[in-house]
């Protein structure tokens, strides 16, 4: 059994926990509050430790030594970057994970080494931009790092694709397509497959490619 430990059991951290812990995990918090742990150990029936998470010796009494993750989810930027540092460098941790509070600092984070990173604000925007189709494509932020993203496209009747065989486009560099949603169903595109009126054409593209990509299947730029 995997074991996670918190630091920082506010909303997040609460919530976190109750979704881990009831999904097999071994799960321990620790926060300054002694409400906020005695909240947690009273409704979670888990073990939260009152301690402050940026001290060394307070992370070794939770068994930081232990935890195969060690997520840092206070309000504090610079509590949360200190925590994952403490707990990679010091307890080598295998996998540290922060909770960025203002999405200015994501490169510190980055740079600092912490493996991966809780970003809500930033999150919360581009879930609302895939929301909202911009230009004829949609865009969807699918991995963590924002260095590929899966474009959405809709082919019109004047579209320069229409009409043609896979085999026969030339896509853009660093652009792949996935799939073509026809008629409600998802089919896998081979050379042979036709690009119709209507369809829904899925591919993967690097940011750089996105103006390229979007001539391609729109016959327009931005």
């Amino acid at each position: 059994m995997k074991t996670v430990l918190i630091v920082g059991a506010g909303k997040v951290g609460y919530h976190l926990a109750k979704l881990l812990s009831s999904s097999g995990y071994r799960v321990a918090l620790m926060d300054k509050d002694k409400q906020a742990c005695r909240k947690i150990a009273d409704e979670l029936e888990l073990v939260a430790v009152v301690g402050d998470g940026t001290e060394i010796d307070a992370l070794g009494d939770c068994h930081a030594h232990d935890a195969d993750y060690i997520v840092a989810a206070t309000g504090r930027d610079e509590d949360n970057l200190a925590i994952c540092l403490i707990a990679k460098r010091h307890y080598e941790c295998p996998r540290t994970i922060g909770r960025i509070i203002d999405p200015r600092n994501a490169e510190l984070y980055r740079l600092q080494g912490v493996d991966a990173t809780i970003d809500a604000t930033t999150m919360a925007a581009r879930t609302i931009m895939d929301l909202m189709p911009a230009n004829g494509m949609r865009l969807f932020s699918i991995f963590e790092s924002g260095d590929v993203s899966l474009a959405e496209f809709e082919v019109a009747e004047d579209s320069p694709v229409r009409g043609k065989k896979v085999s026969e486009l030339s896509l853009p560099g660093d652009c792949l397509l996935i799939a073509v949603i026809r008629d409600g169903k998802v089919e896998f595109p081979r050379g042979s497959t036709v690009i119709d009126q209507s369809d829904r054409v899925l591919a993967l593209a690097r940011p750089k490619s996105l103006d390229g990509l979007r001539l391609f299947f729109l016959g327009r730029s931005p």
